[in-house]
């Protein structure tokens, strides 16, 4: 990640995590309210943004926090096609072979 990759991922960490801690006291609120159809929707569109604010905070704490990931396959290979193509064709071939005809 680039640095300024990095900077946003943050502001947007910290952001999603003042609204969750937000949605979490409007959801407090709902649930102490009165029952009726006003306290169903602020019930309801609190939970949908708290959760929906957690995963995403938790999504980027994941990617902000996790190893460097390490190259498994090279770029190309030596026809300017992918290793990982030539692989699949390999295995089509292979797949194809194995499996007898219906004919005669």
């Amino acid at each position: 990640m680039a640095a300024t990759d990095v900077k946003r991922a943050r502001r947007w960490f910290w952001a999603l995590t003042a609204t969750a801690i937000l949605a979490t006291g409007r959801l407090y609120y709902g649930l102490q309210s009165a029952p009726g159809p006003a306290t169903g929707i602020l019930v309801l569109g609190s939970s949908l943004m708290l959760a929906a604010s957690v995963v995403q905070a938790a999504r980027i704490l994941a990617a902000l926090t996790a190893p460097p990931r390490l190259r498994l396959l090279p770029r190309r290979a030596a026809g300017g096609q992918s290793a990982a193509g030539s692989h699949h064709r390999r295995s089509a071939r292979r797949l194809s072979r194995s499996h007898p005809s219906k004919e005669g």
